[in-house]
């Protein structure tokens, strides 16, 4: 170690940070810089001797010496009794970038002075030019411990910005992510979406979950969607996203719901879960109920949300992804176009109790959905007659099972079916979703 470290201060000079961070992997517990400090003392010392007599060593010297080396400027003044020439010099390795620091942790706080935020993240975009030198450096002296200058770079401006500020580092879920552009010379700050968890119920038929865009104009605005851009001009997603967008300033949000109900079923029971995503939000400390009493009063009568919580993005690849591990319970009222017996209402019931449906994506929803046949379980099913042509079905089913497809056979499609079972068409015109079950 020692050897490199001559060989490399008597052919260049190299700040304090750039010569310690060479030997990283040496010891534990030690800045590269406090480490390159340790390694220029024991130059001095070792060499102190020389310092008169031998040119290269002379040279090394006032190189560890215009490091702001204390030892290294009393050592050659006592030797040569020759002063060191005070000049403005730059590391040939960073360009003098660790000189700089100070100057970007200042600039950081105050691009954050008004954001609301507890973690954070440094990342770093460096020129290739640097990297460059210092592999080159390397494969030069057959260097083999040290780090890379990015490493020490983020890791020292984190640990001064925590210092100064207080906010805590996170490697995991850091809610800013602080990037320096160093090709660019510009700092971009990424903020980490806020992920609200709730349930939801629906009151109205006339609403779909998400926010549906005019197909007929790609959402530009036409007489088709009366210029707004959407086919419906209201949301399950946009009539609880709205009221948090404005409280938190977020740019947008997605909604993310555990399956989705038609536009004209209702959500009824326990409700359904979702987590919505405030992206790019400037506050992130909220009130909790205030959004909930704010949500539930402007949707008054459409929708009602509860139990809502803050969460990550691993629960809504939780409830994203456990769509067929859960059951939900539909109430559908059917009609036929023919009159039914009670018996044929008993045979339905038997032969769907338990049944496991072969369902092909449906007609309907070929155009978002591919075209697979997927078994889905008929877990539990009441049946009654309210009229000559219609009955009344309680289906509990597994998730992803298409009760309205299960009901008319979607000109077979899916089988067996209600319409399947007694040999003529069945239609549901009424569909509730009354309990979800197992999602938590």
């Amino acid at each position: 170690m020692i050897e490199i470290a001559k060989n490399i201060l008597t052919e260049q000079f190299l700040c304090t940070h750039c010569l310690g961070r060479q030997f990283a992997l040496l010891g534990y517990g030690l800045s590269d810089k406090e480490r390159g400090e340790i390694i220029q003392n024991a130059l001095v010392m070792e060499y102190y001797e020389q310092i008169n007599s031998d040119e290269k060593i002379s040279l090394m010297i006032k190189n560890i010496s215009k490091c702001n080396n204390e030892l290294a400027t009393k050592s050659y003044q006592k030797v040569t009794k020759k002063k060191i020439e005070e000049e403005k010099i730059t590391c040939e390795l960073c360009d003098g970038l660790f000189d700089k620091l100070s100057n970007f942790v200042a600039e950081i706080k105050q691009l954050l002075l008004k954001e609301d935020y507890q973690s954070f993240l440094i990342g770093a975009i460096f020129p290739a030019i640097l990297i460059e030198r210092e592999d080159n450096l390397r494969a030069k002296y057959g260097i083999t411990t040290g780090e890379t200058m990015k490493e020490e770079f983020t890791r020292e401006i984190g640990k001064s910005f925590s210092d100064n500020t207080g906010k805590t580092p996170s490697f995991d879920l850091p809610d800013i992510t602080i990037i320096i552009d160093l090709k660019n010379n510009k700092i971009n700050i990424e903020k980490r979406s806020l992920y609200i968890y709730g349930r939801y119920r629906k009151f109205i038929r006339t609403i779909p979950q998400t926010r549906w865009p005019c197909w007929e104009c790609d959402s530009k605005g036409c007489a088709k969607c009366n210029f707004t851009g959407k086919m419906y001009q209201e949301s399950v997603e946009e009539l609880i996203a709205n009221p948090i967008i404005k409280i938190t300033g977020g740019s947008g949000s997605k909604f993310h719901g555990a399956g989705r109900e038609d536009i004209d079923a209702l959500m009824l029971g326990n409700g359904r879960p979702f987590v919505i995503e405030i992206q790019e939000p400037d506050i992130r400390s909220i009130n909790l109920k205030r959004i909930e009493r704010l949500v539930n009063r402007k949707a008054k009568g459409k929708v009602k949300i509860g139990q809502i919580v803050i969460t990550n993005k691993k629960k809504l690849q939780h409830i994203k992804g456990s769509s067929t591990k859960t059951k939900k319970t539909y109430r559908a009222k059917i009609t036929f176009e023919k009159e039914i017996s009670s018996e044929q209402v008993t045979k339905i019931a038997q032969e769907l109790q338990g049944a496991i449906i072969k369902q092909k994506t449906p007609q309907r929803v070929m155009h978002r959905r591919a075209n697979l046949e997927r078994p889905r379980t008929v877990y539990d099913i009441k049946v009654k007659k309210t009229g000559e042509k219609e009955i009344e079905a309680e289906i509990t089913g597994q998730g992803g099972l298409y009760i309205k497809e299960l009901i008319s056979g979607d000109e077979g499609r899916t089988q067996p079916s209600f319409s399947s079972i007694v040999g003529f068409n069945a239609k549901c015109y009424q569909l509730d979703v009354i309990r979800l079950h197992y999602i938590d």
